[in-house]
């Protein structure tokens, strides 16, 4: 089993989405989401750590293949797992300390050499008017091609309305616009409520519309307070 299909089960297991894990973890979604379709060549070795802890497994269990028996971890980081499961608490949490300054100091440079956006709540921007005003939001670094181009900012999308284009968790990226053309995917704020939608037009209505069946489509009525914030843009 995979380190990617070890995370998705015990994510089962424990009753996690992505979202809570990145935030157990102490870790941007976007890393974790990152890491899970690229496997463990691209996971430091301190979020490994951190991811392990939060799901409350060892290192060992999480990234030894249980068919190879065998390690995707260089050899110099096996050393150190190695060392590390030698060590007591008092010296585990000391190891853990250092490794996350480190990893932090190593983010800090490597994002000066990126680009970045922000990245909102939903939840965060119900009733504030536009997501854009809200204060519950992360600065998110990305190379050139890892983002759709010409996006304004992303918003984190809660909840399975939007399944199976957009799952709970998942960022969509915004361009920022006042109109969408009928069946395109937005934000809207209505009535002070921040959703992710489709738009259609049927005749003289209008509607938002979830991609999840299992959600009515809601009817826009003359007496609404709608506005647009923007068009969702996808790779």
């Amino acid at each position: 089993m995979s380190f990617s299909q070890k995370v998705t089960q015990l994510l089962k297991e424990n009753g996690m989405t992505k979202a809570a894990l990145a935030k157990e973890a102490g870790i941007p979604y976007t890393t974790l989401d990152s890491m899970l379709k690229r496997e463990t060549d691209t996971a430091r070795l301190a979020t490994v750590f951190r991811m392990a802890k939060a799901l409350g497994v060892s290192v060992e269990e999480l990234v030894l293949d249980e068919e190879s028996g065998k390690s995707k971890l260089s050899r110099e980081e096996e050393r150190i797992l190695e060392l590390y499961s030698i060590l007591d608490s008092r010296g585990r949490d000391t190891v853990l300390s250092v490794l996350k300054t480190e990893a932090d100091n190593s983010r800090s440079k490597s994002a000066e050499e990126k680009l970045s956006f922000p990245v909102y709540t939903l939840p965060a921007a119900a009733g504030l008017g536009s997501p854009l005003f809200s204060e519950d939001r992360e600065l998110v670094f990305y190379e050139k091609g890892e983002i759709p181009e010409d996006v304004d900012f992303g918003i984190r999308i809660t909840g399975d309305s939007m399944e199976p284009l957009i799952s709970d968790g998942d960022i969509a990226y915004v361009k920022k616009c006042k109109t969408l053309e009928n069946g395109e995917i937005g934000i809207f704020i209505r009535n002070g409520e921040s959703l992710c939608k489709r738009y259609e037009q049927k005749g003289s209505e209008g509607y938002l519309v979830s991609l999840n069946p299992k959600y009515s489509p809601i009817r826009l009525l003359d007496s609404d307070d709608l506005k647009i914030v923007g068009k969702v843009i996808f790779l």
